[in-house]
């Protein structure tokens, strides 16, 4: 009996305890700022053991599962808290839920079920009633949607917005991607992810982005000086092209020396507004041998690339209305939150700090020292760029953005070997960053191995298919092999990824002008112009379209602003015109020869040697006018250094053989060669001329001797297998893969 009563004491005691009616207290709260705490210092298995039992504490109580979810996607078990989340239901009624289930799914690459939970639950509603409850966070029955944390209205339907759009980026849907997206940074100026994947995916034109910086609700949002501030770090993300010139631009301010320069650069403006959208051909009365089959017998992929660029995806206005329209509605949200609220008494707090002074000390920013750099490598002024870069590295020597342009500089350079040493050290910390396989792939392609070149930046394009710079140095890699049709394939490809950048048309246009298709080429060129208006690779190109066609005026034109670009901006970073523009003065000098003016080819040719000594084009080139304008010896001179250089050059024996022999019917050279008396002696015995003889170089225009062997950039005829007479735009086509 005494044992019984025993037993049935000892139950009764547990009841109590469990009920708890005696034996102490476990303080719930407790755990849950143990849980932080543990997540805090990243011990997040930890956090996660003491987060299921709080939920189990608090019986499954919304907050808590939140958190224990949150903890699972730290760890990467991102299937797993997305089950958490909606075995609960919490995506439904609760808006950190939501956003915490499609990062989950985006992270699980999940895509298709992320969007039918986009399409499923009605984010707007959530929305609207997270707008009418009070900012404590009472008034309402049961637990607040954001968990007491009202200050974070606006991030947090930013974040949604971010997610969805790059949800419906990986979905290859762009245009709602780029809505999304600028959804997300009108709800929150401060949600610079948002303003990074429309900048560095080039999803907008240069004109697009400025005029989005000027919609943000930056007035609404913030302070009048931090609307300042986050304009002004805004700003250096944008493009670095001179997106538009105004009719009172400053020459001083610009890469234009001259206002006759300036006015052919806005009278080409003028004519790509009126040719950008039009079907007609450009050119209806170019000569049948420069014409190509019909275009839907060819190129099919080229004619449609340009038909879509005719409707774009994407409406920017479209976008800012329907953000502002969302702005309307929600406008307690964006202005009676604390954040919102600021008073002018905060001037006065310690934390404050002058904007003058806040302007000075960003400069030492890591971002924005990148995106000077990025500027200065756009300005052709890649030494400056360079340095910038140095300073930035010690610093932060695996910053992406500043890496992408070390590579490009140091393929300007040619320093393959300090490439190779960065791309090195980028493979062995993070093999799984595209941007390392881009540089791996760069440093083959500099070194003239292009299998293992596309190996390569094919890997990079699979870790990141958004990588734009991958895809054009892919591209590259197959037009140096002139594999034609596999590089408009990856320049295709960037095209869609790179909207708003002008390169992957400007390297199309290049591609159709190498298989002779000018007509389409041309409307390329004109197409990355209306997106880069004064860049100097671009109007070089155009150029050399316009050459070909036998547009020797307009050529010339076009060559003599690229001139007056290339040499202004050389003399503003006080430093010598590079030697990569050898080719642009000697096409200038050609068009100058086909237009008789034989002086002001001679001083372009003469210029382009200075820039590249001992180049036996340009002394064939030089020999030529010299033969022109009637100074045989000079001619013979050069033709004789230039095949000094490259022996194997028919065109230039040629045309040595021409002149000698024009040069032996001169009696004033035989008279000094041989004496007159001898020379009268033998003209009475020598046998007249016939008539089928060689004629003279004068003759420049009989098509016997009609001297077409000058390379220009799309020549057919190679340019020598000598390796000093490698193109060096060959590498600045690889840096410009910004």
């Amino acid at each position: 009996m005494t044992g019984d009563s025993e037993m049935r004491n000892n139950t009764s005691s547990a009841s109590d305890a469990t009920n708890g009616s005696g034996g102490g207290t476990i303080d719930v709260e407790h755990y849950r700022k143990l849980v932080k705490q543990f997540c805090d210092m990243r011990r997040y298995q930890t956090a996660l053991f003491w987060a299921e039992k709080v939920c189990c504490l608090s019986q499954n109580d919304p907050k808590d599962v939140y958190c224990q979810a949150q903890c699972m996607f730290l760890l990467k078990e991102y299937h797993r808290a997305a089950h958490t989340i909606r075995y609960h239901k919490l995506e439904k009624t609760h808006i950190p839920c939501y956003n915490l289930l499609l990062e989950c799914l985006y992270e699980a690459k999940e895509y298709n079920e992320a969007i039918v939970v986009i399409n499923t639950v009605d984010i707007e509603y959530l929305a609207s009633s997270l707008i009418n409850q009070p900012l404590d966070g009472g008034g309402m029955d049961g637990p607040s949607l954001l968990f007491g944390e009202e200050g974070c209205k606006n991030e947090i339907l930013a974040s949604i917005s971010f997610l969805k759009g790059k949800i419906y980026e990986a979905m290859d849907n762009r245009g709602l991607a780029m809505d999304y997206y600028v959804q997300a940074l009108h709800k929150s100026v401060y949600c610079y992810e948002a303003l990074e994947a429309l900048v560095q995916h080039e999803m907008l034109m240069a004109w697009e982005e400025k005029e989005l910086m000027q919609h943000l609700p930056l007035e609404h949002q913030s302070s009048e000086s931090d609307a300042k501030f986050i304009k002004k770090l805004y700003e250096t993300k944008l493009k670095k092209y001179y997106e538009s010139i105004g009719p009172n631009t400053n020459a001083e301010e610009t890469p234009i020396g001259n206002m006759s320069t300036l006015k052919s650069i806005k009278e080409l403006n003028d004519k790509i507004q009126m040719t950008r959208n039009s079907d007609a051909s450009i050119h209806k009365n170019v000569l049948p041998k420069f014409m190509t089959p019909t275009q839907n017998q060819i190129l099919s992929p080229a004619n449609k690339v340009l038909e879509d660029l005719k409707i774009p995806p994407f409406s920017l206005q479209v976008s800012l209305t329907r953000a502002s329209s969302l702005i309307n509605d929600s406008q307690r949200s964006h202005m009676e939150t604390p954040n919102r609220n600021r008073s002018k008494d905060s001037a006065d707090s310690p934390t404050s700090i002058l904007l003058s002074t806040s302007m000075q000390r960003i400069q030492k920013s890591t971002d924005v020292m990148a995106a000077e750099a990025e500027k200065h490598f756009y300005d052709c002024d890649y030494k400056k760029s360079f340095k910038l870069l140095n300073e930035l590295l010690k610093i932060d020597p695996y910053h992406d953005g500043a890496r992408t342009v070390q590579i490009g500089c140091l393929a300007e350079f040619g320093d393959y070997n300090k490439l190779f040493y960065v791309a090195h050290k980028l493979v062995d910390r993070y093999p799984d960053k595209a941007i390392s396989w881009y540089a791996v792939g760069c440093y083959y392609d500099m070194i003239g191995k292009s299998d293992p070149a596309r190996r390569y930046l094919s890997k990079a394009t699979s870790l990141d298919r958004l990588y734009g710079p991958a895809w054009l140095a892919y591209g590259h890699s197959f037009a140096k092999e002139n594999e034609h049709d596999q590089a408009m394939a990856a320049y295709f490809k960037a095209t869609q990824l790179m909207r708003g950048c002008h390169l992957p048309l400007l390297y199309i246009g290049v591609e159709c002008g190498l298989v002779k298709n000018l007509e389409l080429a041309e409307k390329f060129f004109y197409q990355a112009m209306s997106i880069a208006p004064l860049d100097v690779f671009v109007l070089h190109e155009l150029g050399v379209i316009k050459y070909e066609y036998e547009f020797y005026e307009s050529a010339e034109e076009v060559f003599r602003t690229t001139a007056d670009i290339v040499t202004n901006r050389a003399k503003q970073n006080k430093e010598e015109v590079s030697a990569r523009w050898e080719p642009l003065f000697n096409n200038l000098g050609h068009c100058c020869r086909k237009n008789k003016k034989y002086k002001e080819a001679l001083e372009y040719h003469q210029y382009a040697l200075l820039l590249n000594p001992n180049t036996p084009q340009t002394l064939t080139d030089i020999g030529f006018v010299y033969a022109l304008m009637g100074n045989l010896e000079e001619a013979i001179t050069y033709f004789h250094k230039s095949l000094a250089l490259n022996r194997d050059c028919i065109v230039t024996s040629t045309i040595l053989k021409t002149c000698i022999e024009d040069l032996m019917d001169d009696e004033s050279i035989i008279d000094e060669i041989y004496g007159k008396q001898a020379w009268d002696s033998y003209s009475a015995h020598k046998i007249p001329k016939a008539p089928n003889q060689f004629p003279t170089i004068e003759e420049e225009d009989s098509p016997s001797v009609k001297f077409t062997g000058m390379k220009l950039k799309f020549d057919d005829e190679d340019i020598s297998t000598n390796s000093d007479n490698i193109d060096p735009n060959v590498i600045m086509d690889m840096s410009m893969d910004i």
